[in-house]
């Protein structure tokens, strides 16, 4: 039988298990030393049961919506998923990070933005390019937006944007955009790449505030062209003492 990727495990997890809450599927999807990040879930498979049964206590609707899916980007043992999600009234941006093991998800990070509700016209913090173009070189596209973050944020180094943005560059986050963060220490604790499709993970401080930023990047002719992204602060009391990186 032909091995499922992680990309499509992950896909089947959201479908049955979050979708659906069909929570007997856990021990499947999910192995017992499975490390939560996410700062409002309780580690383990025990937390994110008692997440899923919540879940289940809330009025569930009556029509199957579309899938909040929007993007996912594998590499390796990671997988990304960028999200469009209303819930509770409110409609947020999100960007979830798995790492797997063995066919089950091992590890999961997020981070979430609230949609405004004035967002519309023809860019929003979802919409454009959806597909991959597998033939891009991923590890050019990683050390493209490595360097960036080196010489742009970390370095605060006034390079010229025409070094990484493209002609053509669409910003996807109408409140944090890509190059307004010069004045912010940056760490990069993960990158990976699909074709085209790059994601971060970083941890952002000022001041004293600290902030979990996911970045979704996609490559075209060498440069950045198009940029979406989630901003959220990083609690000082969690569900769980793993933190959020």
């Amino acid at each position: 039988m032909e091995q499922k990727s992680n990309k499509t495990i992950v896909r089947e997890c959201y479908r049955k298990i979050i979708r659906d809450l069909d929570l007997s599927l856990v021990d499947t999807y999910i192995r017992e030393d499975y490390i939560q990040h996410s700062p409002t879930v309780k580690d383990g498979r025990a937390g994110l049961l008692e997440m899923l049964n919540f879940l289940k206590t809330l009025p569930q609707p009556k029509e199957e919506k579309p899938s909040p899916i929007i993007r996912v980007i594998a590499d390796g043992d990671f997988v990304a998923v960028h999200l469009d999600i209303q819930f509770m009234g409110k409609r947020a941006a999100v960007i979830d990070l798995f790492r797997l093991k063995k066919g089950q998800i091992a590890e999961h990070w997020d981070g979430s933005q609230i949609i405004p509700d004035q967002e519309g016209g023809p860019v929003t913090m979802t919409n454009g390019t959806t597909v991959i173009d597998e033939t891009a070189d991923a590890n050019k596209g990683k050390i493209l937006i490595n360097d960036f973050y080196h010489e742009l944020l970390e370095n605060k180094s006034l390079v010229s944007v025409d070094k990484y943005l493209h002609k053509d560059y669409t910003e996807h986050n109408p409140s944090n955009g890509l190059i307004d963060n010069s004045d912010r220490i940056v760490r990069v604790h993960r990158v990976i790449a699909e074709g085209d499709f790059i994601v971060s993970q970083c941890e952002y401080k000022v001041q004293d505030k600290a902030f979990a930023r996911y970045s979704i990047f996609r490559v075209a002719d060498s440069k950045i062209a198009e940029h979406w992204s989630v901003e959220q602060d990083v609690p000082t009391v969690m569900a769980h003492p793993n933190g959020m990186f």
